[in-house]
Protein backbone atom coordinates (compact mmCIF):
# COMPACT_ATOMS: atom_id res chain seq x y z
CA UNK A 1 0.00 0.00 0.00
CA UNK A 2 2.82 2.45 0.72
CA UNK A 3 4.41 1.88 -2.43
CA UNK A 4 1.44 2.14 -4.42
CA UNK A 5 1.11 5.93 -2.42
CA UNK A 6 4.02 7.20 -3.65
CA UNK A 7 3.72 5.73 -6.95
CA UNK A 8 0.40 7.97 -6.67
CA UNK A 9 2.09 10.69 -5.43
CA UNK A 10 4.53 10.90 -8.40
CA UNK A 11 1.33 10.68 -10.42
CA UNK A 12 -0.34 13.66 -8.77
CA UNK A 13 2.48 15.52 -9.11
CA UNK A 14 3.10 15.55 -12.66
CA UNK A 15 -0.77 15.59 -13.55
CA UNK A 16 -0.48 19.27 -11.02
CA UNK A 17 2.91 20.83 -12.22
CA UNK A 18 3.87 19.44 -15.63
CA UNK A 19 0.47 19.93 -17.51
CA UNK A 20 -0.37 16.33 -18.54
CA UNK A 21 -2.78 14.98 -20.26
CA UNK A 22 -2.10 12.28 -22.43
CA UNK A 23 -0.43 8.82 -21.01
CA UNK A 24 2.62 9.78 -23.03
CA UNK A 25 3.07 13.02 -20.74
CA UNK A 26 4.05 10.53 -17.39
CA UNK A 27 7.21 9.24 -16.55
CA UNK A 28 7.96 4.99 -17.27
CA UNK A 29 8.66 3.57 -13.90
CA UNK A 30 9.29 0.13 -12.67
CA UNK A 31 8.20 -0.74 -9.30
CA UNK A 32 10.18 -3.59 -8.22
CA UNK A 33 8.34 -4.79 -4.36
CA UNK A 34 10.16 -7.68 -2.55
CA UNK A 35 9.35 -9.31 0.40
CA UNK A 36 11.41 -9.26 2.83
CA UNK A 37 12.04 -10.59 6.69
CA UNK A 38 10.96 -8.09 9.41
CA UNK A 39 12.45 -4.61 9.66
CA UNK A 40 9.59 -2.61 11.56
CA UNK A 41 10.69 -4.41 15.07
CA UNK A 42 14.08 -5.49 14.59
CA UNK A 43 16.58 -6.21 11.93
CA UNK A 44 15.78 -9.80 11.36
CA UNK A 45 18.77 -10.80 9.29
CA UNK A 46 20.85 -8.13 7.64
CA UNK A 47 22.95 -10.57 4.79
CA UNK A 48 19.27 -11.79 3.50
CA UNK A 49 17.51 -8.38 3.47
CA UNK A 50 20.32 -6.61 1.81
CA UNK A 51 21.20 -9.83 -0.74
CA UNK A 52 17.45 -9.38 -1.69
CA UNK A 53 17.23 -5.49 -2.35
CA UNK A 54 20.78 -5.89 -3.69
CA UNK A 55 19.01 -8.46 -6.45
CA UNK A 56 16.33 -6.06 -7.00
CA UNK A 57 18.52 -2.86 -7.32
CA UNK A 58 20.99 -4.66 -9.86
CA UNK A 59 17.69 -5.74 -11.86
CA UNK A 60 16.56 -2.10 -12.15
CA UNK A 61 19.68 -0.95 -13.20
CA UNK A 62 19.68 -3.52 -15.83
CA UNK A 63 16.28 -3.17 -17.20
CA UNK A 64 17.25 0.72 -18.03
CA UNK A 65 15.98 2.39 -14.79
CA UNK A 66 18.24 6.32 -14.73
CA UNK A 67 17.93 6.23 -10.59
CA UNK A 68 16.05 4.43 -7.82
CA UNK A 69 14.39 5.39 -5.36
CA UNK A 70 13.53 2.81 -1.82
CA UNK A 71 9.91 2.77 -0.54
CA UNK A 72 10.93 2.26 2.92
CA UNK A 73 12.58 4.26 5.58
CA UNK A 74 14.14 1.55 7.76
CA UNK A 75 15.95 -0.21 4.40
CA UNK A 76 17.77 3.16 3.39
CA UNK A 77 20.19 2.82 6.86
CA UNK A 78 21.86 -0.11 4.00
CA UNK A 79 21.77 2.64 1.27
CA UNK A 80 25.77 3.29 0.98
CA UNK A 81 26.56 -0.56 0.76
CA UNK A 82 23.36 -0.37 -1.99
CA UNK A 83 24.82 2.36 -4.12
CA UNK A 84 28.05 0.51 -3.90
CA UNK A 85 26.25 -2.13 -6.39
CA UNK A 86 25.05 0.10 -9.03
CA UNK A 87 26.39 3.63 -11.81
CA UNK A 88 23.09 4.44 -11.25
CA UNK A 89 22.07 7.21 -8.31
CA UNK A 90 20.13 5.77 -5.63
CA UNK A 91 18.06 8.78 -4.22
CA UNK A 92 17.90 8.76 -0.21
CA UNK A 93 14.73 9.94 1.67
CA UNK A 94 16.81 11.50 4.93
CA UNK A 95 18.70 14.09 2.85
CA UNK A 96 15.82 15.30 0.92
CA UNK A 97 13.12 15.44 3.92
CA UNK A 98 15.75 16.89 6.04
CA UNK A 99 16.54 20.02 3.07
CA UNK A 100 12.82 20.21 3.40
CA UNK A 101 12.94 20.48 7.49
CA UNK A 102 15.69 23.12 6.81
CA UNK A 103 14.10 25.24 4.67
CA UNK A 104 10.51 25.16 6.74
CA UNK A 105 13.20 26.71 9.40
CA UNK A 106 12.01 24.11 12.16
CA UNK A 107 14.75 23.31 14.71
CA UNK A 108 13.66 20.18 16.83
CA UNK A 109 11.75 17.67 15.22
CA UNK A 110 9.47 14.27 16.42
CA UNK A 111 10.00 11.35 14.83
CA UNK A 112 7.30 8.34 14.56
CA UNK A 113 9.18 5.47 12.64
CA UNK A 114 9.90 1.68 12.77
CA UNK A 115 12.51 0.81 15.40
CA UNK A 116 14.98 -0.09 12.69
CA UNK A 117 14.89 3.86 11.64
CA UNK A 118 15.02 5.28 14.96
CA UNK A 119 17.63 2.95 15.76
CA UNK A 120 19.91 2.47 12.60
CA UNK A 121 19.73 6.31 12.66
CA UNK A 122 18.84 6.85 9.29
CA UNK A 123 17.64 10.40 9.78
CA UNK A 124 20.02 11.61 12.46
CA UNK A 125 23.24 12.28 10.46
CA UNK A 126 21.63 14.41 8.15
CA UNK A 127 19.33 16.31 10.69
CA UNK A 128 22.56 17.19 12.69
CA UNK A 129 24.54 18.59 9.92
CA UNK A 130 21.38 21.36 9.53
CA UNK A 131 21.49 21.90 13.03
CA UNK A 132 17.83 20.70 13.56
CA UNK A 133 17.40 18.17 16.96
CA UNK A 134 15.00 15.15 16.72
CA UNK A 135 13.54 13.72 19.39
CA UNK A 136 12.12 9.91 19.69
CA UNK A 137 8.92 8.40 21.54
CA UNK A 138 9.47 7.56 24.51
CA UNK A 139 10.12 2.67 25.13
CA UNK A 140 6.09 2.50 25.31
CA UNK A 141 4.68 4.84 22.61
CA UNK A 142 7.30 3.56 20.28
CA UNK A 143 5.60 -0.03 20.92
CA UNK A 144 2.64 1.71 19.74
CA UNK A 145 3.77 3.10 16.59
CA UNK A 146 5.39 -0.22 15.69
CA UNK A 147 2.06 -2.37 16.15
CA UNK A 148 -0.01 0.26 14.34
CA UNK A 149 2.29 -0.34 11.27
CA UNK A 150 1.95 -3.73 11.34
CA UNK A 151 -1.76 -3.40 11.46
CA UNK A 152 -1.48 -1.22 8.29
CA UNK A 153 0.43 -4.21 6.43
CA UNK A 154 -2.28 -6.10 7.84
CA UNK A 155 -5.07 -4.21 6.46
CA UNK A 156 -6.39 -3.62 9.85
CA UNK A 157 -6.06 0.14 10.54
CA UNK A 158 -9.22 1.93 11.80
CA UNK A 159 -9.85 5.16 13.34
CA UNK A 160 -8.72 3.21 16.78
CA UNK A 161 -5.01 3.04 15.15
CA UNK A 162 -4.97 6.55 13.83
CA UNK A 163 -6.24 7.90 17.29
CA UNK A 164 -3.29 5.83 18.72
CA UNK A 165 -1.04 7.71 16.61
CA UNK A 166 -2.42 11.11 16.91
CA UNK A 167 -1.48 10.69 20.85
CA UNK A 168 1.38 10.16 20.17
CA UNK A 169 2.37 12.81 18.46
CA UNK A 170 0.70 15.33 20.73
CA UNK A 171 2.86 13.84 23.78
CA UNK A 172 6.21 14.65 21.24
CA UNK A 173 4.33 18.29 20.32
CA UNK A 174 4.08 18.56 24.36
CA UNK A 175 7.66 17.75 24.81
CA UNK A 176 8.60 20.97 22.76
CA UNK A 177 9.07 19.51 19.04
CA UNK A 178 8.15 21.93 16.21
CA UNK A 179 6.58 19.35 13.98
CA UNK A 180 6.33 15.81 14.01
CA UNK A 181 8.42 13.39 10.89
CA UNK A 182 5.35 10.43 9.46
CA UNK A 183 9.02 8.85 8.60
CA UNK A 184 7.58 5.24 7.93
CA UNK A 185 5.84 4.77 4.14
CA UNK A 186 2.54 3.42 6.22
CA UNK A 187 2.01 5.99 8.56
CA UNK A 188 0.92 8.67 6.03
CA UNK A 189 -1.86 6.12 5.00
CA UNK A 190 -2.93 6.20 8.77
CA UNK A 191 -2.68 9.68 10.22
CA UNK A 192 -2.98 13.20 8.04
CA UNK A 193 -2.61 16.03 8.33
CA UNK A 194 -6.53 17.11 8.71
CA UNK A 195 -6.59 14.62 11.90
CA UNK A 196 -5.01 16.91 14.09
CA UNK A 197 -3.58 20.84 14.11
CA UNK A 198 0.12 20.06 15.04
CA UNK A 199 2.41 20.71 11.65
CA UNK A 200 2.70 17.05 10.34
CA UNK A 201 6.49 16.31 7.90
CA UNK A 202 4.53 13.52 5.17
CA UNK A 203 7.67 12.28 4.47
CA UNK A 204 5.87 10.48 1.09
CA UNK A 205 4.98 13.54 -0.20
CA UNK A 206 8.43 14.92 -0.06
CA UNK A 207 10.29 12.26 -1.61
CA UNK A 208 7.42 11.88 -4.12
CA UNK A 209 7.86 15.04 -5.23
CA UNK A 210 11.94 15.13 -5.45
CA UNK A 211 10.83 12.41 -7.82
CA UNK A 212 8.65 13.22 -9.92
CA UNK A 213 11.19 16.52 -10.19
CA UNK A 214 14.22 14.60 -10.65
CA UNK A 215 12.78 12.55 -13.29
CA UNK A 216 11.31 15.61 -15.22
CA UNK A 217 14.90 16.65 -15.96
CA UNK A 218 16.30 13.40 -17.46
Amino acid sequence: MATADIYMRIIKYYQDNFGTRYVGDFPPMIIYSVPTPDLVERVEDEEVIFNLIAEAIKKLEKDGSDFIIIACNALQYLLKRFQALVKIPIIGIAPVVADYIKDKGYKTIGILAADTTIRKKVYDRFLEEKGIKLVRPDEADQIIVEATILDEYSGKTNTENTEKIKKVAMKLYKNGVEAVMLACTELPLILKQKDLDIPLIDCNEIYAQKTAEYSSKI
